[in-house]
């Protein structure tokens, strides 16, 4: 957008109608085109591109993006009696397409589109198959589609695994980027910019911070808002810094976000650790480490099992 081009962002939720989410999202950016003190002429050549991709078609997506009219400038009556005719399938491919054709004419070469759609994991069919079309239609230019999706929630029968395997075998190159936990050190760096503190003194809450939250940004950020909130961390006028209760954040509890995605972290991990952190578990909360030895003669767990415990934030050494 700082480029002069565009962006459009979408978000799925459980507590939204799926089939909404698309349509609510290009409405958003023409309602924003609408209220910007851009001139008639500004955006003059968009619309030329609009109705030379949709045709007189475009009046059948007023009703589901209502600032497109208004940006069309158009005052004619929507005819909806075309649209009775046509029900079931056939009226879903029609609107598959005229999507598609809307959003392959927002962008030119001066003016590229990034299209951004969040948890895709909820997605309904028709914005997949408008996603199939966007990706597989040689015709489409100067633009970008970025989609996140939760991979412990997508498993291969789901629609969205489905869709990608399609758009995959048409010859599509799909980019994947898992995006998983920071490292302790990101997160310290992270701290330290926020607090405004040197990276040694941030180091103990940081440690603190990673263990709690496994490293996953959202809870990290969460977790930081939660203890501004609770007053655990505050600005001391007096000392001109940020400054944090370390002993009452050890006693936080995690919530139940937070437990749930290490229970599954957990899940994943290889069955020596697993069965390493089970004993454990079973030593309390605090044990000396030699006990270990034996089940790591044993085979039982592997040699470097207290390291990655520490590693990945399951165990913390003392000293």
């Amino acid at each position: 957008a700082d480029k002069n081009g565009f962006f459009i962002e979408g978000k799925f939720d459980v507590s939204v109608r799926p089939d909404k989410v698309l349509a609510s999202a290009l409405d958003s950016f023409f309602a924003s085109i609408n209220a910007s003190n851009a001139g008639q002429n500004t955006y003059m050549s968009m619309r030329w591109r609009i109705s030379d991709a949709v045709g007189s078609g475009v009046s059948c997506l007023y009703d589901s993006i209502p600032s497109l009219r208004t940006f069309m400038d158009d005052g004619t009556e929507v005819d909806r009696s075309e649209g009775r005719k046509i029900a079931g399938n056939s009226l879903d491919q029609r609107l598959k397409y005229m999507f598609c054709k809307l959003i392959s004419a927002i962008p030119c070469r001066s003016q590229p589109l990034v299209l951004v759609l969040d948890d895709l994991q909820w997605a309904d069919e028709m914005t997949l198959g408008v996603i199939r079309m966007l990706m597989t239609d040689p015709e489409i230019h100067h633009f970008l589609l970025l989609g996140c999706y939760r991979e412990n929630e997508v498993n291969d029968s789901h629609m969205l695994s489905t869709s990608l395997n399609d758009i995959r075998e048409q010859g599509i190159n799909i980019m994947t980027i898992k995006v998983g936990a920071i490292e302790k050190e990101s997160t310290n760096a992270l701290i330290s910019d926020v607090m405004c503190l040197p990276l040694n003194l941030c180091r103990p809450l940081s440690n603190v911070v990673h263990r709690k939250t496994g490293g996953i940004i959202m809870f990290v950020l969460r977790l930081l808002a939660s203890l501004n909130d609770e007053e655990l961390i505050w600005y001391s006028i007096k000392s001109r810094r940020w400054m944090f209760d370390l002993q009452q954040i050890e006693l936080k509890e995690m919530s139940e976000d937070v437990v749930k995605h290490m229970t599954e972290h957990m899940g994943r991990l290889p069955r020596k650790m697993q069965l390493g952190l089970k004993l454990c578990a079973c030593l309390g909360p605090s044990f000396d480490a030699t006990i270990l030895e034996k089940a790591r003669k044993d085979a039982i767990i592997g040699d470097d099992f207290l390291e990655s415990c520490v590693e990945h934030g399951f165990l913390q050494t003392d000293g």
